[in-house]
């Protein structure tokens, strides 16, 4: 009897032990899509929620949007007062909402000038002379949690024929197929303002574009240079543990979800489009509707 209760106890155990079928989480990353004009004027927001887990889960997900889109299959999927629900298989699941306002965690402001005078950037298309650009980035109180746990990366592209002597003394410059690539680095819950200059000629240019991550990076390998840059000195043993944490600062906070806080994300993105600086295309002239023919017409092509 005793033996008997032993074994049953172990096999209680033992199912005890096993994983329930459907259980697990679903993890979600989060990437928020903004269309900007070419001032830095925000005119579209959209966020894709997307969802992943070994097995099937049941989701509930958190955003106040004026339309919603499933991006694939999930049973039961329902949008009502600000929440989502459905049942999704092991694998992916993606869906599209549009948020109820126009807000980001960033206000984003573009000027530009030319031969020194203040020009809207759709006069600038086609000009020639010395164009500056300025870019202006401030974060957006109500969005500490998001602006504290993401670095943003700034690219403006010049063409390289139509824009010669480039100057962005805080960029890095890059050259991509002949034009010239413009990188500005904004730190976590950070404000900045960036500049450009150029010799142009029928100017035109791409939009400018804006990504929003959490930077990642090898603290040892920073810790190992700082402790070989100041070996022999009273700072040497301090460097690596004071650098760690500067490091720790610069990558951010943990992600904090822009639809809805209630919702738990393992990573959060933005993705800021600006509009292009471009001659718009020239109207196209109608052609002549051709003459309605007449009986008469039709009697006098006989002969």
């Amino acid at each position: 009897m005793k033996n008997r209760l032993a074994a049953l106890t172990a096999a209680l155990l033992l199912l005890l032990a096993l994983p329930a079928a459907g259980a697990g989480e679903a993890f979600k990353d989060e990437v928020v899509y903004a269309l900007l004009s070419a001032s830095g004027d925000v005119k579209a927001v959209y966020v894709v929620n997307s969802f992943e887990s070994a097995s099937p889960q049941e989701v509930a997900d958190y955003g106040e949007y004026t339309d919603v889109l499933p991006l694939a299959r999930a049973e039961g999927f329902a949008y009502r007062d600000g929440k989502a629900e459905f049942r999704m298989d092991a694998g992916r699941f993606e869906y599209q909402g549009t948020p109820s306002g126009l807000d980001l965690p960033w206000r984003v402001s573009i000027e530009y000038a030319l031969d020194g005078a203040a020009v809207p950037p759709e006069e600038l298309a086609g000009k020639s002379g010395f164009m500056e650009g300025r870019i202006v980035i401030t974060p957006d109180e109500r969005f500490a949690g998001v602006t504290g746990s993401l670095t943003l990366q700034v690219s403006v592209t010049l063409p390289a024929e139509h824009a010669l002597d480039i100057r962005a003394d805080k960029a890095t410059v890059a050259v991509s197929g002949g034009d010239r690539s413009l990188s500005f680095v904004l730190l976590p819950g950070r404000a900045a303002e960036y500049a450009f200059s150029a010799q142009v000629r029928d100017f035109r240019m791409p939009g400018i574009q804006v990504a929003g991550v959490r930077m990642a990076m090898d603290t040892e390998m920073y810790q190992a240079a700082a402790r070989e840059a100041l070996a022999g000195t009273l700072l040497e043993t301090a460097a690596g543990g004071l650098l760690g944490g500067f490091l720790q600062q610069m990558q951010g906070r943990p992600p904090v979800s822009f639809a809805d806080p209630r919702n738990a994300v393992r990573s959060v993105q933005f993705v800021l489009m600006g509009e292009a600086i471009e001659k718009p295309a020239p109207a196209r002239t109608p052609e002549p509707e051709a003459p309605q023919e007449t009986f008469w017409d039709r009697i006098l092509r006989l002969f």
